[in-house]
């Protein structure tokens, strides 16, 4: 396999047990035994504000929030591959 980079973002607020952070986990440690560098990146322990579409990335090339989403971004630009996982309830009315 081709040496990868590869960071997984999850947004749990449930901890290190929850099946939101389990999955994508059980995706890095299989791409790290092939010989990826991988990185997880929980989200939901970072400072991101809402963004308010202001276009400012658009028209400068910089966000106006100072903010985590920053890191985020600068790190998903620097790899090879993304894993995401957010959580989902679903429950009967």
């Amino acid at each position: 396999m081709k040496f990868m980079k590869i960071v997984g973002i999850q947004s749990s607020s449930g901890g290190k047990h929850s099946n939101t952070l389990k999955l994508p986990n059980a995706a890095l440690n299989r791409a790290s035994e092939e010989g990826a560098d991988i990185e997880s990146i929980d989200i939901a322990k970072m400072n991101i504000e809402y963004r308010t579409a202001c276009n400012s990335c658009h028209n400068t090339g910089v966000c106006t929030i100072k903010d985590d989403c920053e890191i985020v971004l600068k790190k998903t630009l620097a790899v090879d591959g993304i894993v995401l996982s957010s959580s989902n309830y679903i429950t009967k009315t």
